[in-house]
Order: structure tokens, then C-alpha cells, then sequence
């Protein structure tokens, strides 16, 4: 099963905009499949939204704060 790993500030994003981010991200692994000639596993797509707290991740070598 593909599975999808999003990590985000904590309370970053609302339940709303999770559902969205989750929509549009199994859209576009599908869609790619689909022009693979997979033909369509959306219901095989696993997306992961994990919230981490301050200090919890890092970009560029910097811990964001």
C-alpha cells in the first residue's frame, strides 16, 4: 500500500485543511499512477499527518522554533 508522510507544526493546520491536504495529496499519487497505467488506488492510499511541537523538526540544518 503507498503510504504518504506529511509532518507538520503542531496545531499548524485545522482538521478542515488536514482533509484538504489529504484529498489534494491522494489525488495526485493516484493521478500519477493512473497515467501509469496502474489505473486507480485510491483505496490502497495511506496519507500519515503527523503534528510535531516546537523545536520538534528542522529545515536546512536549523531546528525551527
Amino acid at each position: 500500500m503507498p503510504t504518504i508522510r506529511v509532518t507538520v507544526p503542531k496545531a499548524a493546520w485545522s482538521t478542515d485543511e488536514k482533509a484538504q491536504i489529504v484529498q489534494t495529496l491522494t489525488g495526485g499519487l493516484n493521478g500519477i499512477a493512473e497515467t501509469a497505467g496502474k489505473g486507480t488506488i485510491t483505496p490502497y492510499i495511506n496519507v500519515h499527518i503527523e503534528e510535531t511541537s516546537e523545536g520538534g523538526y528542522a529545515v536546512g540544518g536549523q531546528v525551527v522554533a
